[in-house]
Formats: structure tokens, sequence, C-alpha cells
């Protein structure tokens, strides 16, 4: 059994920067034990599964696995499928004009894409679940945890919850010193992440570089992820939770820049749109596949 293989380095416009993903095509009838046997294999943060549909208003439904679970979304890992499918595989056809709107479901629900190429090069822009926030208190010991101390934290931006399946806790803190000082001891962390229900910790600045409107860095050790290089899901609810604090007219634009702590930068574009059941943010940014193949089951 071989199936078509890839590796795609996703909010990269270079190969080995941004976050790589596995994508690995044609494996509906693959159970879950035998993907996540795939996913440990590659190695990735994420492998994606892209599966026939499962209703008729999307194009396919997918799956996403960490080299030790599977999770309900994935960003960087859906960038990547959808440029595969498109500029590797052509099951999806994007012309020069105009818009091409699609979907896909997943265990987070139905969400929307669109695709388009402006100036000749594939844009794609996926919709992200609903994001809802709660303050919540940081839990003596949380801070040392993440190798900071109280005073690193940002007072003008609490800390907050997101409550959706696999939430994330937001810390900001006050610059980019702060952040890059961050290191995390995974142990605590996950013993933390079930104390407060979430699936990882973001820690963030608003002290970004300029051009950008946010810098961050994104822990998941309950996942075998002890720090992913760029997270989409994480910068989608970003985006959704600065609009909560700092409120403007949507829709509204920003960019945030992950993974210069771990040598693998990349920039994730981010467009936060009300929706009719919540305000969303939808991710964008570039996509470079760096290795084709086949795997051999």
């Amino acid at each position: 059994m071989r199936r078509p293989c890839y590796v795609v380095d996703a909010f990269a416009a270079q190969a080995l920067v941004g976050n790589p993903a596995g994508v690995l095509l044609d494996g509906a009838e693959l159970d879950a034990a035998v993907m996540q046997r795939i996913a440990n294999e590659l190695k990735h943060s994420e492998t994606a599964f892209p599966l026939p549909a499962r209703e008729p208003t999307a194009a396919l439904h997918l799956r996403w696995f960490t080299p030790a679970s599977e999770v309900a979304f994935c960003g960087h890992a859906t960038l990547a499928a959808f440029h595969v499918l498109v500029e590797e595989a052509h099951r999806i056809r994007v012309p020069d004009r105009g818009v091409t709107r699609t979907a896909f479901t997943c265990k987070s629900g139905r969400l929307n894409v669109e695709l388009s190429r402006p100036a000749g090069r594939l844009r794609i822009l996926i919709e992200t679940p609903p994001s809802r926030f709660e303050p919540v208190q940081v839990p003596s010991g949380l801070i040392a945890a993440l190798g900071l101390v109280p005073e690193a934290l940002d007072p003008a931006l609490p800390v907050q919850k997101s409550t959706i399946l696999e939430g994330n806790l937001y810390l900001a803190v006050r610059d980019r010193a702060a952040l890059a000082r961050c290191n995390p001891d995974g142990a605590a962390l996950d013993g933390f992440g079930a104390q407060l229900g979430v699936a990882g910790f973001v820690v963030y600045t608003r002290d970004a570089k300029p051009g950008t409107d946010a810098a961050l860095r994104c822990f998941f050790p309950g996942y075998g992820v002890l720090e992913d290089p760029v997270t989409g899901s994480a910068a989608g609810q970003l985006g959704a939770l600065i609009q909560l604090l700092e409120p403007q007219q949507l829709p509204r634009k920003l960019l945030f820049t992950q993974g210069g702590e771990m040598g693998r930068p990349g920039t994730v574009a981010v467009e936060v749109r009300a929706e009719a059941d919540a305000v969303r943010g939808w991710i964008g940014g570039n996509a470079v596949t760096i290795l084709r193949g086949e795997l051999e089951l």
C-alpha cells in the first residue's frame, strides 16, 4: 500500500522555516490507530489526513494527529493540506482571477476556506473555530513553569482562557525580551493544563517589530509538542482576543510573528470577522513543499 505523502513548511515563504507539517493523501481506509502511527513516524507537530467529504456542502473531511494524539483543529497543517491539494495533487482548481470558496469538516465542525491567486501566488485563508474568552486567576507556580517572573506580565492585558474545544491560556508579556526568556517546564505545564482545562499556553506581546501586531510562542506539552514553531489555531484565537480587548471596526487585519526563538520564523496573517455566532479569526500565509514522495504501509 503506497500513498502520496508530502512535507510542507507552513506560514513560510521559503524552505526550512515556518512550521513543517506532514500531509498524507488517499487514506480513507486507514483507521485512527494507523493514522496515529504515521504521525508518530513523520514526527512533525501535526500530520494532516484529507479524507472524502462527509457532507454535500464540504469538499473534504480533515483529521490531524500530533505524534501523541489526535486534535480537533490545526491551522498550519490545514494550510499545508490545501497547498498540497491545489499545487501538488491538483485536486482543487484555483483560477488566476477571483476567489474560490470551499469548505471542510473536522472534529470542530464545518469551516470555510477562501482560495485565490493575487499576483500569481496562491493565497489560502482559513476560517478558525469561534473564539470565546473568560479572564482567569493565574495559578501559583504557572508563571515560574513558563520560565518567567510575575513582573514580566503586561498589566494592561489580563490573562484570558479560550473556552472553546482545545482552547488555550493567553498570557501577555511586556516586551520581546520577556517573550524570549520563556523556558517552559513541560511536565509542570502539562499539570497546569489539566487543572485549567486548556490544551496549551500562548505567551504573546504587543511589543512586536514594526509592521506586525504581535509576537507569540505556543506550548502544548499535553500533545507531545513542548513548543510549536508557528501555530495557526492560536493565531486565529489571538486575533479574536485582541479584538475583544482592543476593539476596532471589523473586518480587521493583523499580522503575527512566531518561531524566531526556535530558528523557524514564520508569519501568520489574521483577518478578524464578525460572524453570526461569534467573532472569528481567519488565518493565512505562505507555504512551501519541501518533500514529495510515497509512504509505504
